[in-house]
């Protein structure tokens, strides 16, 4: 049988790049599918909330992992910060909030061939 591996960003080593959990910050989009009926009908928010200091309520800040990893959403799942332009941003300017990034990345291009990418490891 053929094995496929599978490759994770290693966030620890990420963070220390100065990602600051990116992905957590970001503006988690529920597909359809995945908002909570609400009288029968799909619930209109359709994202993750915020706690006040602008993480995913599902970041656990004391070991900085999901609390929510079995039920994360599939966008959380299908995310590869390292295809990310605005994490290039994040990288050589650091993370304030995510307001500001995009306005910095408006004016700010860099080749992917330059992209400066998270760490992965082997998962099996």
């Amino acid at each position: 049988m053929d094995k496929t591996e599978t490759k994770i960003v290693d966030c620890d080593v990420g963070r220390k790049l100065g990602c600051s959990t990116f992905c957590c910050r970001l503006l988690i989009r529920l597909k359809p599918h995945e908002r909570e009926p609400s009288d029968g009908h799909t619930a209109s928010k359709g994202f993750i909330d915020k706690d006040e200091n602008g993480y995913c309520i599902y970041i656990d800040k004391t070991s900085w992992k999901c609390s929510n990893w079995e039920n994360r959403p599939e966008v959380c799942r299908e995310y590869s910060c390292n295809t990310d332009p605005l994490l290039q941003v994040v990288l050589t300017e650091g993370f304030t909030n995510i307001a500001d990034i995009a306005k910095k990345s408006a004016n700010q291009y860099l080749p992917k061939e330059l992209y400066k990418t998270i760490p992965e490891k082997n998962k099996s």
